[in-house]
């Protein structure tokens, strides 16, 4: 496959450009798709940047603008890490519909997938998740899915980027799906019970700022992580229609992003809902630069662990009483300090590990069994 076919080369000529002069900068050290140096050979890179200016099946018109104007932001940060091999590949070509572009995205994430090369979208509207989650599921049997999203886009919009998880959170191959930071009055709570009885997972904006840490856990062994802007409050991300003044704030989104680069099994990391129009001085598509700054310098760092009781890098620790039908086991990884915990798969002699918090740990010694054991214990069982 030629990812050439795909993509429109990156358009350098932009009065921002300017400024680009010191060979440390991010855009003087990643691999650029211009039309005089074309895609190469995508295995020799660790991660791929793509824009995806697509906005046509979602009321946020003016999105798709949202590609360049975070990528002349980005170009300007410092480089991440020296061996850290990034290549732009430019902006997807529009097909003749909506759902053409998915089709084409979803064969470029193949590709990648296929050559072992991690994705950062840049959006265009959070539909994209659909064929993003659709490629996926030609290669995986399990999938793990967060969004970072103020409302629960489960509804009967015919905006898709408003109902794009309806059919999604349909699939059987669907294994763990987690929503970070919604504004409970702005979800339907009854939908949001609904979804929970299925196993899936929300945490509040409030629970989130009290205790940022409890993200890591969710993102640790994610597949593919989607970010709609609309998460962050409208002080610091004003350029999104229907901005809330709640919200994260910029630096929470940073570290939200910064961990989802951490995770074990990250394939795509989206940023969606921006539209340049209603942005201030481009502070939007500055922010979204800067969270995809920190989602690469979380990939640079990543550490793959699986922790075992052979293992010398972890701590075990059992708990066990009267009320518990199974001792919970958990490790504690003396390197990163992160928290796992096994989960038996019942008449098999089998554990899974499930990844947790401290926080859990300290309320299985409280002895009240954490939800993630629950919930894990429900879907292997």
């Amino acid at each position: 496959m030629d990812l050439n076919d795909y993509f429109d080369p990156v358009d350098l000529v932009k009065p921002d450009d300017a400024v680009i002069n010191n060979p440390s900068l991010f855009g003087k050290n990643i691999r650029i798709n211009t039309p005089s140096e074309p895609i190469d050979e995508i295995s020799n890179y660790s991660v791929a940047i793509a824009g995806v200016p697509e906005d046509r099946a979602s009321h946020n018109r003016g999105a798709s603008l949202a590609p360049d104007a975070i990528r002349a932001k980005l170009y300007q940060l410092f480089r991440i890490h020296e061996k850290l091999n990034i290549i732009d590949l430019g902006n997807l070509k529009a097909g003749n519909t909506y759902k053409d572009t998915y089709a084409g995205l979803q064969d470029v994430l193949l590709e990648l997938y296929n050559n072992q090369v991690v994705t950062v979208l840049i959006g265009g509207t959070q539909d994209l998740t659909l064929p993003c989650f659709k490629a996926l599921e030609q290669v995986k049997n399990s999938i793990s899915l967060v969004t970072v999203d103020s409302t629960v886009d489960v509804n009967d919009s015919p905006s898709a980027s408003d109902n794009y998880l309806s059919n999604l959170l349909e699939s059987p191959r669907l294994f763990r799906y987690a929503n970070l930071g919604h504004q409970q009055y702005l979800a339907d709570t009854g939908k949001i019970k609904e979804l929970e009885d299925r196993l899936f997972d929300f945490l509040r904006l409030g629970a989130l700022k009290e205790k940022l840490f409890l993200v890591e856990p969710y993102t640790r062994n994610c597949d593919l992580i989607s970010f709609d802007i609309g998460a962050v409050k409208q002080g610091d991300a004003p350029g999104r229609t229907g901005a809330s003044p709640n919200g994260f704030f910029s630096h929470e989104a940073c570290q939200i992003a910064r961990y989802a680069g951490m995770s074990d099994n990250a394939f795509c990391f989206g940023i969606y809902e921006i539209n340049p129009r209603y942005d201030t001085n481009n502070i939007t598509a500055h922010l979204a630069a800067q969270m995809i700054w920190h989602f690469l310098e979380g990939f640079s760092v990543k550490k793959q662990e699986y922790p075992s009781a052979e293992n010398k890098d972890f701590k075990a620790f059992i708990v066990s009483h009267n009320d518990m039908e199974h001792d919970i086991t958990f490790y504690k990884s003396i390197k990163t300090e992160r928290w796992w915990m096994e989960v038996p798969v019942v008449n098999t002699g089998r554990k899974v590990m499930a990844a947790c918090s401290f926080d859990d740990y300290k309320q299985a010694c409280d002895h009240d069994i954490p939800d993630v054991w629950w919930k894990t214990f429900r879907k292997i069982n």
